[in-house]
């Protein structure tokens, strides 16, 4: 008799273990290409935080923030990461989309251009490549010709291509200057390119790297949605604090065998990541009023319109952040 009642709790166990990995919710999260401010992601997903919170993430790659906004309105991703510009402009025209964390706070990295030109003046008339226009690199350059006294129309802004892609063009000769983030801004210096401006020192603020959701399902699926936020929540602080461990994760996923390189990349932003991973709100305000100018519709809009922290308020309330530190 005990040995058939020992046999059932085993039997009981596993079958309880079984449906639990069953459980796990399915869910599709996409980032925005190989720069270290897109961590966060990695990190969950490569160190099993997010199985942890009993989901099974597929982790994809879709460069360009419409891009991005556009898989999540369209069901193809339940979460995305990328800036804060794309999301605040579908919200803005009506679309189901808000931001609910951000990871990093503020722009990477720093406009690099060929030697011989030595001042952001001297781009007058040159060719700059970005990823695409209305998104974070075109928001960045142009806030920094604001910032420079130029105008728009005094650069030849291009679409030039993801930063690997970018980074090529300009060793090539086929651009004049470009944005580039670690590893692949340290690749450009390392060439004899100059680095014009860090972008992180400007004077605007900015959200680059933000997690954004579909109000309606974060309304039908808010358990999942809180799972997802803690994990995203977790992998910030692992990234802040486990410098061997994210070592590793940034060197397969930047796809950089030069360890001096990867260093680099981990030392500049690790430091500025955020956690918890609450929203700039001021870097949101500033977003809003660049495209007021050109959109003056926006200028009634407020920065809580396009943010929802009650998630990441909840974790607060419940001592979630003090148990990771």
């Amino acid at each position: 008799m005990l040995f058939v009642v020992r046999v059932v709790t085993v039997l009981s166990l596993l079958f309880c273990a079984l449906a639990s990995a069953r459980a796990a919710d399915k869910l599709v999260a996409d980032f925005g290409g190989h720069s270290g401010f897109q961590s966060a992601t990695w990190v969950a997903k490569d160190l099993k935080i997010f199985d942890k919170y009993g989901l099974d993430v597929d982790l994809v790659m879709i460069t360009g923030g419409s891009r991005s906004v556009a898989a999540l309105l369209g069901g193809s991703t339940q979460f995305s990461t990328g800036s804060a510009t794309a999301a605040l402009l579908a919200a803005a025209r009506g679309a189901d989309v808000v931001i609910v964390a951000a990871s990093y706070n503020k722009f990477p990295g720093a406009i690099v251009a060929k030697p011989e030109i030595r001042s952001p003046k001297e781009l007058r008339g040159k060719s700059l490549g970005i990823l695409n226009f209305g998104g974070s690199n075109d928001l960045g350059v142009q806030l920094a010709f604001k910032e420079w006294g130029l105008k728009p129309k005094e650069v030849n802004v291009i679409i030039s291509g993801d930063a690997p892609t970018r980074l090529a063009a300009l060793l090539a000769g086929r651009i004049d200057a470009t944005l580039l983030s670690p590893p692949h801004l340290k690749l450009a210096v390392n060439s004899g390119y100059r680095v014009l401006a860090d972008m992180g020192q400007m004077h605007a603020n900015f959200s680059q790297s933000t997690l954004y959701v579909r109000r309606g399902y974060m309304a039908a699926h808010r358990d999942i949605a809180k799972r997802f936020i803690k994990a995203y929540a977790e992998a910030c602080h692992v990234f802040k604090t486990d410098r061997e461990r994210s070592l590793k994760i940034l060197a397969r996923r930047m796809r950089v065998e030069d360890p001096e390189i990867v260093s680099e990349t981990y030392e500049y932003f690790a430091p500025r990541f955020s956690f918890p991973p609450y929203v700039n709100m001021a870097g949101i305000k500033d977003t809003l009023e660049f495209y007021a100018e050109q959109s003056p519709e926006l200028k009634i809009r407020k920065p809580q319109e396009f943010v929802d922290h009650s998630i990441l308020e909840e974790l607060q309330k419940e001592g979630f952040f003090k148990t990771l530190r």
